[in-house]
C-alpha cells in the first residue's frame, strides 16, 4: 500500500513539474532581459495644416513643409509596465512658404523624453501609451533674398501611442505615432513682422527594436 502512494505521488510531483516548468523558464528568460530597449525607425514628419499667420500679415497661410526621417530612440524599463523613451532624431530640415511664396526655411533637432505605460502582451503584441515633453532646437535659418530669424528654443508637449510586436526573446517590430504640439517665433525681413509657424507634427514611424 505504502508503495503505491508512494508511486503516486511521485507521478502526482512529475506532472506538477511538467506542467509549471514552461512557465517557470518563461518567467526565467523575462527576468533575464535587460532593462534597455533600442529602436530605430523611420518617421513621416507632417506639420500642421491649418497654420494662419498674424502679426501684421493678416491671415496669410503659413506652411511648414513635411518630412520623412530617420529616428532612434533608447527606452528603459523601471518595471515591466513603466518606461521612460528618449527620442533622438536626424536634424529635420523645413521650407516656410507663406501665402504660396517662399519665405525661407530652417532646421530644426527636437529631441523628445516620454513616460510610457506598457500594457501585458497580447500575444506578441505589447500596445504601450505615453506622454511627455519636448525641446526644440532652431538653427541655420535662412531666407529667400534676406535674413530670417527664428527663436532657437522652443518646448513643447507630446502624446503617443504604439505597438511592438516580438520577433524573438529580443527583436521586435515597431509602430509609433506621437502627436507634439509646439511652435516656433519667425521674425520676417527688416524685424517688421513676427510669425508664429505652428509645427504641432504628427509623427508615424516603423522600425524595429532590440531589448537587449
Amino acid at each position: 500500500m505504502k508503495s503505491v502512494m508512494g508511486k503516486t505521488n511521485l507521478y502526482a510531483a512529475l506532472t506538477c513539474a511538467a506542467l509549471v516548468a514552461p512557465f517557470a523558464s518563461n518567467n526565467a528568460l523575462a527576468e533575464e532581459l535587460s532593462p534597455w530597449l533600442v529602436r530605430v525607425r523611420l518617421l513621416d514628419v507632417v506639420t500642421e495644416r491649418n497654420n494662419t499667420a498674424g502679426g501684421g500679415v493678416g491671415a496669410d497661410t503659413l506652411k511648414v513643409s513635411d518630412q520623412v526621417q530617420p529616428e532612434v530612440d533608447v527606452t528603459y524599463f523601471f518595471t515591466k509596465n513603466i518606461a521612460a523613451e528618449l527620442v533622438a532624431t536626424y536634424p529635420v530640415s523645413h521650407s516656410i512658404n507663406l501665402s504660396g511664396t517662399d519665405i525661407g526655411g530652417l532646421k530644426e533637432l527636437p529631441p523628445t523624453l516620454n513616460l510610457q505605460w506598457h500594457f501585458d502582451p497580447l500575444g506578441k503584441v505589447t500596445p504601450y501609451i505615453g506622454a511627455g515633453v519636448t525641446y526644440m532646437r532652431t538653427w541655420d535659418s535662412r531666407a529667400a533674398g534676406g535674413a530670417l530669424t527664428t527663436s532657437q528654443n522652443n518646448w513643447g508637449g507630446d502624446l503617443q501611442v504604439g505597438m511592438d510586436y516580438a520577433i524573438d526573446q529580443h527583436w521586435s517590430f515597431n509602430v509609433d505615432v506621437k502627436k507634439v504640439w509646439i511652435s516656433a517665433d519667425v521674425q520676417a525681413v527688416g524685424g517688421a513682422s513676427v510669425l508664429t509657424a505652428n509645427i504641432n507634427p504628427l509623427l508615424a514611424g516603423v522600425g524595429l527594436g532590440y531589448r537587449f
